[in-house]
């Protein structure tokens, strides 16, 4: 029993750590259902399109329980998912050359608009971006964005 007491911190860390972890995913069909239980046979709560950011949850083999960007909570399968990272712009915003607003600004961006994310490494508090959109690469305040801790 004692040995098995050793191992009881480490295990509790490690649940612990996969909670705090916030994983996101992107959708990658066109057209993705949530569900409110991780089954074909439940009700229908929303159609999200490709490219959505979402907050994962827990996950299944084939269901992932998420979260979207006001904090509603649903199943999608997990074939309707990508490890492609995104955001969701959560206003009307720009995307500048560098990350800083003296810098060029290359776009104007509406809000609950898509964009990819390049690097998950903030500068400051700017994040670097792709928008398909003009095909415009750069930076955006990441304060203004939903998909990113």
């Amino acid at each position: 029993m004692i040995k098995k007491q050793k191992w009881l911190p480490l295990l509790f860390f490690c649940l612990i750590s996969s909670f705090a972890y916030a994983d996101f995913m992107s959708v990658n069909v066109d057209q993705a259902f949530l569900h409110e239980a991780p089954s074909d046979s439940t009700k229908k709560s929303y159609i999200v399109t490709k490219g959505y950011p979402l907050e994962v949850i827990v996950s299944l083999k084939e269901w992932k329980k998420v979260k979207d960007h006001e904090g509603l909570i649903n199943w999608i399968k997990t074939s309707d998912l990508s490890s492609k990272r995104t955001v969701l712009n959560l206003k009307n915003n720009s995307i500048y050359l560098e990350p800083s607003t003296v810098s060029p600004m290359l776009a104007k961006v509406n809000e609950n608009v898509t964009l990819e994310l390049l690097d998950s490494k903030k500068i400051d508090d700017w994040l670097k971006v792709y928008s398909k959109v003009g095909d415009i690469e750069g930076f955006i305040k990441a304060s203004d964005l939903w998909g990113i801790k």
